[in-house]
């Protein structure tokens, strides 16, 4: 097999490449436009009516995982895509929140993907795709399919942290660490339902959805703990309990015909186990997506649930979830 000539930028490496490669002050840039999920593809017309344009518009819209699949009631996908030409270029569009810009051109001596924050607006992730011919441009952008969607994805929940962190519920927060010895930030709009003092309800109940999480702990005993079946049985199980529905006997419940999808991942240096859903009520016809991160609190020697939900029947909940995992990072533990 011969050696590989792509630029390999791995995930590890992201926060090196954006931390150097920053355009400037980023006070003196405007805040970055265009909505939620929306990716800007800057791309030759001819390009985008053949191979190349299909594949990146199949990568990009395909389905939100935090969500239902393919054919299933409630599938979103997880970009909606402008196409523009190089010549759409314009000063109006530099500063979109996610900026994938392709360039075909004889000078680039190998192929190079490059992840930039932060180059014409605050909060934006620009990809830029450099190739000789179609031909690299096909297998780069195979190559890194990945890459590019998760990079892109990233930034718009670490859009969602940031206005948690800058808009927060101070009380909210100072209640948690105080009650809890939990770090998190949660939007304006937030309240804690409920706190037993090993369970908390937090929810937003706007007139068209409710966001909630519910966040309990218990003692760390073995890794066995956060295996993916036992770790599905327990928050089962302790839904049940905590969570009453609407009608008399029901509760929530983990949606088990559903695949429950799962990773490890590390946050703010804590090992974290996540789960993301489905949730329905058992004995009722209420039912949403879900996304738990099961922390590791290795000072306290115990496990923090947070299990965040949404409930909207009458729109879509990609960004919503997304708004839910924002919080999510936001989770910490005192020293």
């Amino acid at each position: 097999m011969k050696t590989k000539e792509f630029l390999v930028i791995t995930l590890s490496l992201l926060i090196l490449i954006f931390s150097g490669c920053k355009r400037g002050n980023q006070a003196v840039l405007p805040p970055c436009t265009g909505k939620p999920g929306e990716v800007v593809l800057i791309l030759a017309d001819d390009l985008y009516k053949g191979a190349v344009g299909d594949s990146l518009i199949h990568y990009l819209t395909q389905d939100e995982p935090a969500l239902p699949g393919t054919g299933m009631e409630g599938a979103e996908s997880m970009f909606d895509v402008v196409h523009l030409p190089p010549s759409g270029l314009t000063n109006i569009i530099r500063p979109a929140r996610n900026l994938l810009i392709v360039d075909v051109d004889r000078q680039y001596t190998q192929p190079a993907v490059t992840a930039l924050k932060d180059y014409w607006s605050r909060e934006q992730i620009l990809i830029k795709i450099d190739v000789a011919d179609r031909n690299q441009l096909m297998a780069t952008i195979q190559e890194y399919k990945d890459f590019i969607v998760e990079t892109f994805r990233e930034g718009e929940v670490d859009r969602q942290s940031t206005l948690s962190r800058q808009y927060g519920n101070a009380e909210l927060a100072a209640q948690l660490l105080r009650n809890h010895e939990i770090i998190a930030s949660f939007p304006k709009g937030f309240e804690i339902r409920l706190d037993t003092g090993r369970f908390t309800w937090i929810h937003y109940d706007p007139a068209d959805m409710t966001l909630g999480m519910l966040i309990w702990d218990y003692p760390y005993t073995d890794q066995a703990q956060l295996a993916y079946p036992n770790l599905v049985s327990f928050t089962d199980k302790h839904l049940k309990p905590r969570v009453p529905g609407p009608s008399k006997g029901s509760y929530m419940a983990l949606e088990m015909d559903v695949p429950i999808l799962t990773r490890t991942l590390s946050v703010n240096g804590n090992f974290v186990a996540e789960l993301k859903g489905l949730w329905e009520t058992t004995g009722d016809f209420m039912g949403g997506p879900f996304i738990s991160w099961s922390f590791v609190d290795e000072n306290r020697n115990r496990i923090v649930t947070a299990f965040g939900y949404v409930y909207a029947p009458k729109i879509n909940k990609r960004n919503q979830v997304r708004k839910i995992e924002g919080i999510l990072k936001t989770i910490d533990f005192p020293d």
